[in-house]
């Protein structure tokens, strides 16, 4: 059942026994149990439970060379010294980075603080206005701080979309091929030295937003944080935090809630206003385009499923009368 999340790191021992050594390396007493995290994609993150309490495990996937991994590290260490909610990480002689060689493999895996809450995915719920304002002022702090760090690339990141359309186009439905070429042209036109560059987030959705018994907001999973435009992430967590399935007028009025709650902190040039609908279409039509591939080659979720279905609806609500009661 869980053979392709096992693969992500080959897999070649029970679980117990990496978490085993992961209990006496970080002193966290004895071992009681684990369980999976199967919502995302990537890497192999789990719960261990302790006498001492319960902890989040991230196992890198065996894909990840060591430079995406150190550079990976580089990202969670600037996000623990920001002024946001996030778990923040555990260290062993003050690396955040462990390696447990079990069975001639090596598991290159990272710990931390365990959020006693659950995601708005796992909640299925829509952030209210109060939590979005909260949310947007979480990434207004992650986009004032400086990286430092290589350019990870990530087949899911917006910028992206014309390489991935390129290698994917034939596992898609025909009746997106002239709509995606349309996007294609459009981000092709893009001047990208007239948006602003800062450290984004990437993937601020509502399987990265958890919400803890006291209702307090954490910020998780910098895996695909990078130096890009920050509209980047004002696309992505618009068309899903503010998407509402069953009403376009409420998803209206969400987004454009979401770019003025931004502007009371950071004003947006003119030029990233005009883009902002080109990103959100890629940011839907990124969505189609991975899980269309996933989907051909027998992979996708249940969790994919629900992002295609997301993805499709709010592609299908951009349209001008969309646009011109958000930007105009």
């Amino acid at each position: 059942m869980y053979k392709e999340f096992y693969d992500r790191i080959n897999l070649n021992t029970d679980l117990e026994n990496i978490s085993k050594e992961i209990c006496k390396k970080y002193n966290l007493d004895e071992y009681i149990s684990d369980e999976l995290i199967l919502v995302g994609y990537e890497d192999f993150n789990y719960i261990l439970n302790t006498t001492k309490g319960k902890y989040c495990v991230k196992i890198f996937n065996k894909e990840r060379t060591n430079k995406d991994v150190n550079n990976y590290i580089d990202r969670i260490e600037l996000a623990s010294t920001l002024n946001i909610n996030t778990p923040k990480v555990y260290r062993v002689k003050n690396n955040c980075l462990q390696i447990i060689d079990i069975n001639n493999n090596q598991y290159r895996l990272c710990v931390f603080e365990y959020v006693n809450g659950k995601s708005f995915y796992d909640l299925n719920e829509i952030p209210t206005e109060k939590e979005i304002k909260e949310i947007i002022k979480q990434m207004v702090y992650i986009h004032n701080a400086k990286l430092d760090s290589e350019y990870i690339y990530d087949k899911w990141t917006i910028t992206n979309f014309i390489k991935e359309y390129k290698d994917k186009k034939n596992y898609l439905d025909k009746k997106y091929i002239d709509i995606f070429n349309k996007l294609t042209n459009r981000l092709e036109k893009v001047d990208f030295n007239k948006l602003v560059y800062s450290f984004v987030h990437g993937d601020i959705i509502s399987s990265n937003v958890m919400k803890d018994k006291n209702n307090k907001l954490w910020i998780i999973d910098f895996a695909v944080s990078n130096y890009l435009p920050r509209i980047v992430d004002l696309a992505v967590t618009s068309c899903n935090l503010c998407l509402n399935p069953n009403s376009k007028a409420k998803t209206i009025e969400s987004t454009k809630m979401i770019l003025e709650e931004y502007q009371k902190y950071i004003k947006l040039n003119e030029y990233e206003l005009e883009t902002f609908p080109l990103f959100y279409d890629l940011a839907n039509a990124m969505g189609i385009l991975q899980i269309s591939y996933l989907n051909s080659i027998g992979e996708a979720s249940d969790e994919d499923k629900f992002w295609l279905e997301e993805s499709e609806k709010g592609l299908s609500f951009s349209d001008n009368n969309f646009w011109n009661s958000i930007l105009y």
